[in-house]
């Protein structure tokens, strides 16, 4: 994966890009794309702030897709998106996931490696990649370390921590069940939850600063994250969902951001990677 959203190079990991993200430079640079839909209704909107650095930074992760599967500019499908990264901030030409199936994607996201998993989906510590994951260092070890705290949210989980399939879960999509120092940590695993009725876990931790994370991860279910259902149906959930996001109190008050990407496209095509907040500058997209 590569992106330039940030003013800078981002690094071919989501992993060192994140803890950039929340430690360096943070305001979305980009040149103006005149071809981008004006946005059918009206975001949230509040003063943007100053500073460097992301306080508080949501990831939602979807799909499946490649970037013109969902912009309308370019063919897509997904109005709400497409509106949503018109009034924000797209990385249009410079996000890509070169690998498949979904889980070295989400093993890339959090470990900056696919532990040699291309080509496997499996459950965790299964097979020899997934066990070469399992005692490496992740994301969560470089956030702690850097004094920073962090929650996953996973739609459909029976409970917290969970390393099994199970209905519409796919702990595939988990990356965080995949490494051990994780799993066999009662602490870290109760920072890995059920996302609850409509995302309720998220966005009732979105009202406060004690209760939100440094960094928040929302996996969406096998529907929902256009996995198993048409790409409208994963617009309309991120129509109500990112509505909710962007005004919770964190959101209209701190330097907070939202990051909306794909775990995978295909034939070498770019992915949909849009950012959106009070430190995104608006309507702008990377060059």
């Amino acid at each position: 994966m590569s992106g330039e959203i940030l003013g800078r190079h981002a690094s071919s990991t989501l992993l060192t890009f994140c803890l950039a993200v929340l430690l360096s430079a943070a305001v979305l640079k980009a040149s103006a794309d005149p071809a981008r839909p004006a946005p059918l209704q009206a975001f949230p909107r509040v003063p943007a702030v100053s500073g460097t650095n992301f306080d508080y930074l949501v990831i939602i992760l979807m799909e499946n897709h490649n970037l013109c599967d969902i912009l309308e500019s370019c063919g897509g499908s997904a109005r709400y998106m497409s509106n949503l990264a018109g009034a924000w901030g797209l990385a249009q030409n410079d996000h890509y996931c070169n690998v498949n199936p979904s889980l070295p994607n989400y093993l890339c996201l959090s470990g900056g490696s696919d532990f040699g998993c291309g080509g496997y989906d499996g459950n965790p510590n299964s097979n020899a990649c997934t066990s070469t994951a399992w005692s490496a260092p992740n994301i969560v070890d470089r956030l702690e370390g850097a004094g920073l705290t962090w929650k996953a949210y996973m739609e459909d989980m029976p409970g917290n921590c969970y390393g099994t399939n199970s209905g519409d879960y796919a702990v595939r999509h988990n990356p965080f069940v995949y490494y051990s120092d994780i799993v066999n940590s009662p602490t870290r695993c109760g920072r890995i939850v059920p996302a609850g009725t409509s995302d309720s876990a998220l966005i009732n931790d979105l009202a406060s600063t004690t209760t939100a994370s440094n960094y928040m991860w929302l996996t969406p279910n096998k529907c929902n994250d256009m996995h198993s259902c048409p790409i409208g149906t994963g617009d309309a959930y991120l129509s109500d969902l990112v509505q909710r996001i962007l005004s919770s109190p964190v959101f209209t008050s701190q330097r907070a951001a939202l990051l909306i990407t794909f775990d995978e496209g295909y034939q070498g095509q770019p992915v949909y990677t849009a950012w959106a907040g009070r430190v995104v500058m608006p309507a702008y997209t990377s060059s």
